[in-house]
Parts: C-alpha cells; structure tokens; sequence
C-alpha cells in the first residue's frame, strides 16, 4: 500500500507538471514540429549518451575502489540497470538500485556502496547548481523566470554544501554525526531516532575510507566531463529542432533540468522533466519557438534518453554481473541491510558510542 502511494503521489506530481507545461498549447503543432526534426543529429547524441555511460560508471568505481577494487565490467553493467531504476521507478527510489546490486558482503557492504552514490550524488548537486548560478550571469537582466531560477540554483548549491558539510564531519567525527541524528530526530520518535542513527552508524562506516588525493582529483575531472559531455550532447540534438544554442545556453538549460527533475515525480520523471527543459529555453528563444520547437525537442530529449536508458538496462539486466531479485528489492530492504551492518559494527567493536 505504501508503495502504491508512493507511485499515485509520483503520477500525480508529473500529471500536474504535464498539464501546466501543456496547458493552452497547440499539441498537433507539437507534433508537426517533432515529425519535422533533422534526426541526423539523433546519430551523434546516442554516442554522446554511450560515452557518458562509460564516464560515470569509472567515475563511480573511483570512490568504491579503497573499499573493494570492482571491475569495469560489473561496474557498467550494474550503472545501466541502476540507472534505469531511476528513470523507471517515481520518487528516485531507483537510486537505491546501485548500491544494492553492486554490494558483495562481506568484501563490500551495502552501507559503503550506499555511501559512495551520495557522495557522487552529493558532488553532483554542488557542480550543477554552481554552474547554473554562472551561466544564468550571462543571461540578460529582466529576462522573465531569471530572477527564479537564480534563487533555485543559490538553494540547491546551499543544500548540496550543506550536505557536504555533513559529510566532512561524519567522515572526521562519526560519534557526533551519529548523536546529531539522533537528537533532531528524538522529539518526533525516540524508536525511529535510534533506528535511523543506527542506519546512519553503517552509513557513515562506508565513508571512512576515500580515494587518495590523486583520485579524488581524477574524480572531480570526470565529473566536469560527465557534465560537458550532457550539455554538449542536448545542444547537438536541439539542432535537430532549429534552436541555436550556444554552449553556455546549453548548460544553462541543463542546470535547469537537473533542479527540476529533483523534483519527486512518477516513473521517467515525465512532466518535471519537459516542463524544467521548456523553461530553460525560454531564458534564449522566443516563446513560440520556446512552447512549439521547444516542447517537441524537449519530448523527444526525454524519450530518447528514456529509451536509451532502458535498452541499456534491459540488455544488461541478464547478466553474469547482476543479481535480477535485488532489483526488486525496495529501499525497506536496504534499510534492514544497514541496520544489520551496524550491528555487525557494534558487534566487533567498531560501532560508534550508543546514542
């Protein structure tokens, strides 16, 4: 029952982004513009997505590797199928499909594998809401939406350095962090407190051991690449669509679409999704161009990555390098992994002080 709610709360939030990135629009405009596309552009940009699939798949074996060396093999084939939990599950419960398939006790624990995704995610949300504040600076004064977007990109780089910061004291005090979670979350539950700071004792246990500085360098260049290459690949395709963006537009547009599909919405991330893509070209295109050429290159940005995404998943979702049962697993199983990790802590002598 929880997780049909979870799902018709996810529909109902991309229904509503749906309707209002729709409403008053001419569809069967839409549709002529879609069907009039250059799709030559479409070659390109799925060698642009192959080659970001190998990126982040690396990238992330940067932050495992001082805890278990993974190989690129399992590495890609568990990022396809995760990544397509993602587009494919509605409240970003897919996130946890990654560090659950990848997990290989006791050589690598849930916890550890839970706790590189959030640094790469955490990493992730500070990169992209800094580069929407820099690239909104070249947009003109007065442009409608701009003062909004900026207030967002300011938010969402102070959430994202709030949760570094979390993170840099976790990493060099993990009793306290520990204590800390257990006392905002005492007033409403004094179980749910010792529960969750018990899930955070395992959590914070995969932090203690990061990449060395030379890695940690390579790891913040893949991600500037990872970045460049998603930017540079919705600018090849929006020339499909006549919409002459420059680089600097493009990654404006980009910067927008991550804020919007943080979101929590309904399997694919449809609504957020077209909406955020539609009000990022709005800042550099004219408002017919925005809500005619712009609304079927954003349909198609979202089915083609969509479907990208899938075909990869699906094709790997078979392999030697996936267990398909964890995939079905839900984040409620994830939690018993963590609590059960902890325990194990504690029960060597390695947990921190009880709460």
């Amino acid at each position: 029952m929880k997780r049909l709610l979870q799902v018709l709360a996810g529909l109902a939030v991309s229904g509503g982004a749906l309707w209002l990135t729709l409403r008053g629009k001419d569809l069967s405009a839409i549709w002529q513009a879609a069907r009039e596309a250059d799709y030559r552009y479409l070659a390109p940009y799925l060698v642009i997505l192959g080659v970001i699939q190998l990126v982040r798949a690396y990238r992330w074996g940067i932050l495992l590797e001082p805890v278990a060396k993974v190989s690129f093999a399992r590495l890609n084939a568990v990022s396809a199928v995760g990544f397509m939990a993602l587009m494919l599950l509605p409240f970003r419960l897919g996130e946890f499909a990654r560090p659950y398939l990848v997990a290989d006790r006791p050589r690598l624990r849930v916890s550890a594998a839970l706790s590189s995704v959030v640094v790469e995610r955490v990493a992730d949300g500070v990169f992209t809401g800094l580069l929407l504040i820099l690239t909104l600076l070249a947009v003109p004064a007065g442009t409608p939406g701009l003062h909004l977007l900026r207030v967002a990109g300011v938010a969402v780089s102070l959430a994202f350095a709030g949760l570094l910061a979390f993170l840099a004291l976790a990493y060099r005090n993990r009793a306290r962090a520990v204590r800390l979670t257990a006392r905002l979350l005492a007033p409403i539950s004094e179980r749910l407190a010792r529960r969750v700071a018990g899930m955070m004792d395992a959590f914070i246990h995969g932090l203690r051991l990061v990449p060395s500085r030379g890695k940690l360098a390579l790891f913040f260049a893949l991600t500037a690449a990872y970045w460049a290459l998603n930017g540079w690949g919705m600018q090849v395709l929006a020339r499909g669509f006549q919409l002459d963006l420059g680089l600097v537009d493009a990654y404006t547009v980009l910067g927008v679409l991550v804020v919007g599909v943080m979101i929590p919405a309904g399997p694919g991330m449809v609504g957020t999704f077209q909406g955020a893509v539609v009000l990022g070209l709005s800042l550099f295109v004219s408002h017919e161009a925005a809500v005619l050429r712009g609304l079927a290159y954003a349909n198609v940005l979202w089915a083609v990555q969509l479907g990208f995404q899938t075909a990869l998943g699906l094709a790997y979702l078979f392999s030697r390098h996936v267990q398909v049962g964890r995939l079905f697993a839900g984040p409620k199983d994830t939690g018993e992994e963590l609590e059960a990790e902890e325990a194990e802590y504690r029960a060597e002598g390695d947990g921190a002080p009880p709460v």
